[in-house]
């Protein structure tokens, strides 16, 4: 948590910006988030949100809030729903880390399980699957040329340097058996590369719980959490959509992944939103299996990562619970035996 000589330093900083941070307003922790935290706090006279990493050390790549003020910068003309950057400080000596605030978006945020107040109305998991979809394929066709974001991330080598990056924070969170199992998943991969691939802008972590809902509505008022955003492959993005989205068959490994409501009617299965998701975007439609076991591995580490923040600072993300983090090690375990016997298998048609 912040304490109130953090907000003291944030308000003389943005101070020095122009902006004011009214102090009596008491900053509140957003349930999202689960790399970095999130607080509403009062700039300007409006709600805003404040976006930090935890303390300590950091995986590469990871909790760049410099990364996402630039693309909310950005975003906003091109993809609504994406938030206005409003302030970002990468001086570390403000509060121990650099962190950015954006504008402040009303909505829902809807994770495993549906709200009270959504879970009577009809075929609700069928609108919620259409938006959700729609979203990301809206997403995808963005001009990036009109973003200003083209030298954000290359699509050439995009999906070999997921591959080498994923394996090396691996490397940094793995034991020396479980590394040896990741690399034979990686040995995988890197031999059934596809040859035909798109260059779009990703969010890399787009889903449910990272989206605004207006709860009358159904309207997305919102899509937060770019930290991750990078020009790459949309299928990547696709998959790792699928690997949240969950199905009431799905195996263990798969099953605790689901951070959506997947048990709310009239949730689609993983192949329609395939169907519906290249209907949209007018791509042609390629096979995802080799996407699919890009995303397992990649969620491997992540989840590890999860598991070494959750022992080194006993803090857990608001959008998993302690016992969800508890339990990470042998998910871990059960994730990286399941992928490494089953990789290479036809999961979609």
């Amino acid at each position: 948590m912040m304490n109130q000589e953090q907000w003291q330093a944030v308000a003389k900083y943005v101070e020095g910006l122009g902006h004011t941070l009214d102090l009596s307003f008491n900053p509140k922790k957003l349930s999202g988030g689960v790399a970095n935290f999130n607080y509403v706090v009062m700039l300007n006279g409006k709600k805003a949100v404040l976006r930090r990493p935890p303390d300590g050390p950091l995986p590469p790549g990871a909790n760049d809030v410099a990364r996402e003020y630039r693309v909310l910068s950005s975003l906003k003309e091109q993809y609504p729903p994406a938030p206005t950057g409003l302030v970002f400080c990468d001086d570390e000596s403000v509060i121990g880390v650099p962190f950015c605030i954006s504008e402040f978006r009303e909505g829902i945020c809807i994770g495993r399980n549906l709200p009270d107040s959504l879970s009577d109305r009809p075929q609700i998991g069928d609108a919620l699957s259409q938006l959700v979809v729609e979203s990301l394929a809206k997403l995808h066709k963005v001009d990036l040329k009109a973003t200003g974001l083209e030298s954000l991330g290359n699509v050439d080598g995009f999906l070999e340097r997921q591959i080498g990056g994923w394996y090396k924070r691996g490397s940094r969170v793995l034991n020396e058996q479980q590394l040896e199992k990741l690399g034979t998943i990686r040995d995988w991969l890197q031999a059934n590369l596809p040859e035909q691939r798109l260059g779009t802008l990703v969010h890399n972590d787009f889903k449910l719980d990272n989206m605004l809902v207006d709860e009358e509505s159904l309207a997305v008022n919102g899509v937060v959490d770019w930290d991750m955003c990078t020009v790459g492959d949309p299928f990547y993005e696709l998959a790792i959509l699928l690997a949240y989205w969950g199905e009431q068959a799905d195996e263990p490994a798969y099953e605790f992944q689901c951070r959506m409501p997947k048990e709310a009617e009239g949730w689609w299965p993983r192949d329609k939103v395939i169907e519906e998701y290249f209907k949209l975007t007018g791509f042609e439609k390629t096979n995802l299996n080799f996407y699919w076991w890009l995303t397992q591995y990649r969620n491997i580490v992540v989840y590890a990562q999860l598991n070494a923040l959750f022992t080194r600072t006993g803090e857990f993300p608001a959008a998993l619970t302690q016992e969800e983090c508890e339990l990470m090690p042998e998910r871990v375990e059960l994730l990286l035996g399941t992928v490494t016997e089953a990789a290479g298998a036809k999961v979609f048609g």
